[in-house]
C-alpha cells in the first residue's frame, strides 16, 4: 500500500503519492469542495460532444444528461485528501471517455461503498448491460452529482457512497456501520474514494435482500450481487482496473 504521509498534486495528470500504477492508499480524512472552474475541454469540444451525444442517444435512449463533478485540483498531506471539483455534464464526460480519456485537466473521482458483511465477504454488484459499465462487477459506486453537494459547496462522499448502495442494492444506510478512513485507488484518470462499511448481516442475507430489490426495480442498474472473500473469488470476474487493484490489496492483507 502506498505511503500516504506527505505529498501534493496540483496537476491532476500527475500523482506523486502513488509510486506505481494502480496502487492503493489508505487515508484518514477526505475533504471535497465544488469549485467555480469551467471545464475547458468541454468548451473546446462542444460541437463534437453534441454530435456524439445525439449518436449515443440513438442506441441508449435511457441515458440522461445530468450534472456530474470531476476533480480539477487535489492534494494529499499527512493522510488528509483535499480536492476541488468542477461541474460538468454526463454527455461531456461520455465523450471524454469515448476518446479514451485524453489529458483534460481532470480526474474522474467518485465514491464507492466498500461493504463487508458479518462473515467477512465484500459485496459487489454486476452492472446490467445497457448501462455505461455494463457487464463489469464492482462495489456500489457512481458519479458525484448535485445531491452530494451542500449549500456551502462541500461534497459529502459518504453520502454519495451510501446513496449508490441503496439505489443499487436496496440496503438502507441504517443497516451499514461506518468503518475507519478511506481507500484511494488511482487507475489512469480514475480516482476511486472507497468508504468502508460493515453490513450488520450475513452475505447470504445481503444477497437475498439485494436480489429482491433488483427484481422489484424497473430497469435495475444491477443484474446480480456477488460476494467475494478472497483473491480466487475475483479471478474470473470482469471488473474495472481500480476495483481489481483495491481488492488485490485488501485480500493480500487479510
Amino acid at each position: 500500500m502506498a505511503d500516504p504521509r506527505r505529498s501534493t498534486m496540483h496537476n491532476t495528470q500527475q500523482c506523486n503519492w502513488f509510486h506505481g500504477s494502480d496502487q492503493v492508499t489508505k487515508i484518514s480524512t477526505c475533504t471535497l469542495r465544488a469549485g467555480r472552474n469551467e471545464w475547458r475541454y468541454a468548451e473546446i469540444n462542444g460541437e463534437a460532444i453534441d454530435a456524439h451525444w445525439r449518436q449515443t442517444k440513438q442506441s441508449n435512449p435511457n441515458y440522461f444528461n445530468g450534472v456530474i463533478y470531476l476533480i480539477d485540483d487535489v492534494s494529499l498531506v499527512d493522510g488528509a485528501l483535499e480536492a476541488s471539483l468542477l461541474k460538468t455534464d454526463f454527455k461531456s464526460y461520455l465523450y471524454w471517455r469515448a476518446q479514451n480519456f485524453p489529458d483534460a485537466g481532470v480526474l474522474d473521482g467518485f465514491g464507492s461503498a466498500l461493504i463487508r458483511t458479518d462473515d467477512g465477504s465484500i459485496m459487489l454488484g454486476r452492472q446490467r448491460q445497457g448501462h455505461v459499465n455494463g457487464g463489469l462487477t464492482y462495489a456500489p459506486a457512481g458519479f458525484i452529482d448535485g445531491q452530494d453537494v451542500d449549500a456551502n459547496g462541500v461534497i459529502h462522499i459518504e453520502r454519495s457512497a451510501l446513496r449508490e448502495a441503496a439505489e443499487e442494492t436496496g440496503i438502507e444506510p441504517g443497516a451499514l456501520a461506518r468503518g475507519d478512513g478511506f481507500y484511494l485507488t488511482r487507475s489512469g484518470t480514475q480516482l476511486s474514494i472507497a468508504v468502508p462499511f460493515r453490513a450488520m448481516m450475513s452475505s447470504a442475507e445481503f444477497v437475498r435482500r439485494a436480489e429482491q430489490h433488483i427484481a422489484a426495480t424497473v430497469d435495475s442498474e444491477l443484474d446480480a450481487v456477488i460476494p467475494v472473500a478472497n483473491a480466487g473469488d475475483i479471478q474470473n470476474l470482469a471488473m474495472p482496473r481500480y476495483m481489481r487493484a483495491l481488492l488485490d490489496t485488501l485480500f493480500s492483507a487479510d
